[in-house]
């Protein structure tokens, strides 16, 4: 009963491996009377070294700490569309994520979500077939993880609890997919 809603709490860690800088961010857990999604973080260089310290809310806006009066805003939510709420309240760009635009025609590979048959129907207002089409792909998924041949993912692999990109995707694009997996994934 009630509004649904979402809390994100706890420190996340941003690493660049290239340069092995970080950030640390910690999304503060609300108080039942205090501000909620609260977000602080800490820019540290490869040595360790405090460089830079943000603040905000993960929904609004993120800002650069200048000194203890002075904020440089880094990010800022864009105004939702007047019909988010036809859309789950999704962003405009959350909105568009499953839309398959001319300019990618033949450049994402079959396995690309927004293939997905009820996805598809999804997109187009078809509920029921939706509903069908995700029951369906449900079960195949079901039996592959009982003959034991579950899918491997293509691009990435497993270093620990991280995944890495593995290589690959860039060079299938670049020759048009021609190697994708024979096996239908929906």
């Amino acid at each position: 009963m009630g509004t649904k809603y979402l809390e994100h709490c706890g420190t996340m860690t941003i690493k660049n491996v290239a340069n092995e800088t970080s950030c640390v961010i910690d999304f503060k857990q609300a108080g039942y009377w205090g501000a909620s999604n609260e977000v602080v973080g800490t820019v540290l260089s490869s040595s360790g070294e405090v460089c830079a310290r943000i603040e905000g809310k993960w929904d609004e806006q993120l800002a650069l700490i200048l000194d203890p009066s002075h904020l440089r805003v880094l990010w800022r939510i864009t105004p939702f569309p007047n019909q988010a709420l036809d859309y789950y309240g999704f962003t405009t760009f959350a909105i568009t994520l499953n839309e398959i635009t001319s300019d990618l025609e033949g450049k994402i590979p079959s396995t690309d979500s927004r293939f997905r048959p009820d996805i598809r129907a999804l997109e187009e207002g078809m509920i029921d077939l939706a509903e069908e089409q995700k029951t369906r792909l449900e079960e195949l998924q079901r039996d592959r993880r009982r003959r034991g041949t579950d899918r491997i993912p293509r691009w990435f692999k497993r270093v620990g609890e991280e995944w890495m990109y593995a290589g690959g995707y860039w060079e299938g694009r670049a020759k048009g997919w021609k190697d994708s997996p024979v096996e239908p994934l929906w």
